[in-house]
């Protein structure tokens, strides 16, 4: 009987503790603002969500990068593929489509790797809202220290940062928060 007592405290004290913890993931997610983000070497988007490709491409025209490199792009694609508007050769020229990666760990091994080709020093990285945490966290741990990773997230319409439990944003923030603590056990 007290074996049965003391498993049923470790177990509903453990609950509280990841209830808690998942809570304060999802409301994290709303500290995440897209901002100035000043220059950088690189403007690295994190491809697979709406509106990530195009504020990659906004703050290339905007000066911030020399540089944009969509990472994770299909095997096919090609920037005609990815971007609705036209592109002048000079905008081309200055964009890398990094076709390797499946994953979000990858993307930041396929940049590390470019990072080390084009002698970076900062990027800024984009991807959603919803994704940025464990984004920022895999690419803190896989970018060498010394090149700094500013922050640009995008807003995306099927995610409300502050009303996260609603529609989908329950089901994107467990999926995050679950990913998010894979990577903190296994990185």
């Amino acid at each position: 009987m007290k074996r049965r007592i003391l498993t049923a405290i470790i177990l509903l004290t453990l609950s509280v503790v990841v209830f808690r913890g998942f809570v304060s993931f999802a409301t994290s997610l709303s500290r995440f603002r897209a901002g100035e983000t000043g220059r950088a070497d690189a403007i690295v988007v994190l491809t697979g969500g709406v509106g990530r490709a195009e504020a990659g491409l906004r703050l290339l025209r905007d000066g911030v990068a020399e540089i944009l490199i969509l990472s994770g792009v299909d095997k096919d694609a090609d920037t005609e593929s990815i971007f609705l508007e036209p592109l002048s050769p000079e905008e081309k020229s200055r964009i890398i489509l990094e076709k390797n990666s499946t994953s979000t760990l990858e993307n930041a091994r396929e940049i590390r790797r470019l990072a080390r080709r084009l002698h970076l020093s900062s990027i800024v990285l984009i991807t959603s809202v919803y994704h940025m945490r464990r984004a920022q966290f895999i690419f803190r741990k896989t970018l060498p220290p010394a090149i700094t990773i500013k922050l640009y997230p995008v807003e995306s319409p099927n995610f409300d940062s502050q009303r996260w439990w609603r529609g989908e944003g329950l089901f994107i923030v467990t999926g995050e928060f679950l990913k998010y603590w894979w990577y903190r056990l296994t990185l």
